[in-house]
């Protein structure tokens, strides 16, 4: 039960820009329109007496209409009463409420109007559902698969290489201290110094370094040891566990029990974690 409200409160990062919600839209319109009209489900072209290009613009019309009622539900409806971040649970019942309205919709428009309400608009809602499942899907794995490849693409350049000796120099540009970059694994901001925390065989040990932190952010910047708060920076590599609660990430460092906080402003640089 726990794991299952674990799973419904989490983030739901799939529509959480425009251009996937724009590849939803296109992509169930699209599908829709090419699937009625190649395969007319539910024989739905004996639904009224009409062939050839009539017939096309009916069928056609399902998929259009689908196309602008989500439309107006992702790319305007849905971020003015979601303006914090989207849960798991958000999706689901958005998702079903744009299905009872589509069924609504297409109720007012096509459905037969002297029969009993519940039964036109329970077939109605079956044939919504049915027919938005396909598409939905298959753009929603179409965009979870691309975000990925994209993501995988940006790793290489936040992890540079692993094994290589790093000379950190103090605020007057003297070398005062070098480690493996894989044996960093955070600095801390402390007043007019920095501390270098690192792993020495099984051992963590730290050393005070006089330079500020953006100064050691600069020295740093070709390495995978990258600013994720104004007090801290963090090496990406020893990570070994992103988590959000509230809205708030902190990171988990292998062989330390010292946990690091990112804010907001550097918590995208950090997505990739995350997912």
């Amino acid at each position: 039960m726990t794991e299952k409200n674990n799973l419904l409160n989490s983030d739901f990062n799939l529509l959480n820009h425009n251009w996937k919600k724009l590849v939803l839209i296109s992509f169930c319109t699209l599908f829709s329109i090419l699937f009625i009209n190649l395969y007319t489900p539910f024989r739905i072209d004996q639904w009224e007496a009409d062939q050839g290009l009539p017939q096309f613009f009916r069928l056609s019309g399902f998929g259009i209409i689908g196309g602008v009622v989500i439309g107006l539900s992702q790319l305007i409806i849905k971020p003015i009463l979601f303006k914090r971040e989207h849960k798991v649970v958000h999706f689901i019942l958005w998702t079903m409420a744009e299905i009872l309205i589509l069924s609504l919709v297409f109720y007012g428009l096509y459905g037969s109007h002297g029969s009993n309400f519940f039964s036109e608009y329970f077939i109605s809602l079956k044939y919504t559902f049915l027919g938005l499942l396909i598409p939905y899907t298959l753009a929603l794995c179409f965009i979870f698969i691309y975000s990925q490849q994209k993501e995988n693409q940006k790793l290489p350049e936040t992890l540079k290489p692993i094994n290589k000796i790093i000379s950190l120099k103090d605020e007057y540009g003297n070398h005062r201290l070098s480690l493996k970059s894989s044996d960093i694994l955070f600095i801390e901001a402390a007043d007019n110094y920095s501390i270098i925390y690192y792993r020495d065989s099984d051992t963590i040990k730290k050393e005070m370094l006089r330079n500020s932190l953006k100064a050691l952010s600069e020295q740093l910047k070709d390495f995978p040891i990258k600013r994720c708060h104004r007090s801290y920076l963090v090496n990406v590599q020893n990570v070994k566990l992103a988590k959000k609660a509230s809205g708030k990430v902190s990171l988990h460092l292998e062989g330390s029990v010292s946990i690091v906080p990112v804010s907001r402003k550097f918590t995208p640089e950090f997505d990739h974690l995350l997912h």
